[in-house]
């Protein structure tokens, strides 16, 4: 569950750019809604922080989340995002083997999308 400020803008985000659909939604709770959204077998929910409220940070823990999600098209996603207008980094093999991409959503929730791929890794 990711937790927004504006529930509303974050839907529009995830559905128009990354492809998501509404499965359900409540606009009348919380500060600016919840919704549940799908795309293929990836579901995920985002909450207004009046309606669920995020837990207190525990010392020595880290509240920094990345959110990692595997494609079969790495570059198709890329172009797609590119074409919507929204900021995406270039992209980064990894030393595991990843073909990645970087872009935060509206809130500032870090994605991450990787592909599997036998390219080098890209120099540091």
């Amino acid at each position: 569950m990711m937790i927004c400020r504006d529930v509303q803008a974050t839907i529009e985000f995830y559905c128009n750019v990354l492809g998501f659909q509404v499965r359900d939604r409540m606009d009348n709770v919380g500060a600016s809604g919840w919704a549940s959204l799908e795309r293929g077998n990836v579901r995920i929910m985002l909450a207004s922080p009046t309606y669920v409220p995020s837990p207190q940070p525990v010392k020595g823990q880290l509240s920094e989340v990345l959110f990692y999600f595997y494609t079969d098209d790495v570059e198709d996603l890329r172009n797609h995002i590119v074409h919507c207008g929204y900021p995406v980094s270039d992209f980064a093999v990894r030393f595991y083997q990843m073909k990645e991409i970087e872009l935060t959503d509206p809130e500032g929730h870090v994605l991450i999308f990787g592909q599997d791929t036998d390219e080098p890794p890209t120099p540091e």
